[in-house]
Formats: structure tokens, C-alpha cells, sequence
């Protein structure tokens, strides 16, 4: 029998095939944990997007509230809304009872700003007695949809009170 060198062990057990098979373990584990802390952050940030917007909401419609203006030229934002929230449900960052929370403030910022609109479109109309009525009836509406947005009275549960504990309750997951 020749006497060339044959390996005793398996392959397997080979320095180059454990060093190989610990540095693709360590590449993947890295990749994994980048992606990871990636949509973490992308989360983080829609997630301050749509608080930011919603505290933003709730100013302007407190201004609306105090104000007493019937046709304001502000609407209320909803460019998070519009970005964020779609993001954050294809990326699986909401249940169902927060996404019911949050749709229903934004449904309801959208139906304000709808009669902020037609409060627009009566101060257009020229017989002042006609405008006049028309306005009034177009500001109490829309000063009750205002107060269900973030009521006068602080004991009641609000449409905002609800939306901002959903996102104020993610963002601390999202802390580091």
C-alpha cells in the first residue's frame, strides 16, 4: 500500500469546511439583523409621520373649535395618511384594532375637511341672507365633527385620543 497522506476524518470535519460553513452563518445572521434594523427604522419613521400629522390635526382642529371661523382656508393634513399607513399595513406593523383606531380618525379628518369645503363653497354665494344661513348651518356641522375629533370636554374618549395611543403605544416598541 502506498503511503500517501489520506486524511483520517471526514470531510466534513475539515478546518476550511467549518470556517467556510461559520463565515456564511456569520454573513447571513449580519444580512438578517441589517434587514431587521432596516424595517425597524422605516416602521419608526411612518410611525412619527403619522403621529406628527395626527397631533397636527388635532391643533387645527382645536384652532377651528376656538377660533370660531365658519370657512377657514386650512383643511387638515393627510399626506401621512395618504403614505404611511398603506406602508405600515403591507408591512404587517398593525393589527386590526389599530388599524380600525387610526382609520376612523382619518375618516373622520377627511369628512371634516369636506365640510370645510362646503363651508367654502357657501361663503361664495352672493345673496347674503342665503350665506349667511348657509354658513351657520355649515359651521355647526362641521364644529361637531371638530368636537368628536378632540371634544371640549377632556373626560370623553375622542377619535384623536384613540388614534394617538396606537401610534404613541408603536413607537415605544420601536425605541433602541
Amino acid at each position: 500500500m502506498d503511503t500517501l497522506s489520506v486524511a483520517t476524518g471526514a470531510w466534513y470535519e475539515t478546518k476550511e469546511v467549518i470556517a467556510a460553513f461559520v463565515g456564511a452563518t456569520l454573513a447571513f445572521a449580519l444580512i438578517v439583523l441589517y434587514d431587521w434594523l432596516k424595517s425597524r427604522r422605516r416602521r419608526r419613521a411612518h410611525f412619527a409621520a403619522l403621529r406628527a400629522e395626527i397631533e397636527h390635526c388635532r391643533t387645527l382642529a382645536q384652532t377651528y373649535l376656538t377660533d370660531g371661523i365658519p370657512a377657514p382656508l386650512y383643511r387638515l393634513p393627510t399626506i401621512a395618511y395618504a403614505h404611511s399607513l398603506p406602508a405600515l399595513l403591507a408591512d404587517g406593523g398593525l393589527n386590526e384594532a389599530h388599524t380600525r383606531d387610526l382609520l376612523a380618525f382619518f375618516n373622520h379628518v377627511e369628512t371634516f375637511n369636506r365640510g370645510l369645503d362646503q363651508s367654502e363653497a357657501a361663503r361664495r354665494i352672493l345673496d347674503s341672507a342665503e350665506r349667511d344661513a348657509k354658513l351657520s348651518e355649515e359651521f355647526s356641522r362641521n364644529h361637531l365633527k371638530a368636537e368628536k375629533l378632540i371634544p371640549l370636554r377632556s373626560q370623553s374618549n375622542s377619535l384623536y385620543d384613540a388614534a394617538a395611543s396606537v401610534v404613541n403605544s408603536r413607537l415605544r416598541c420601536y425605541r433602541l
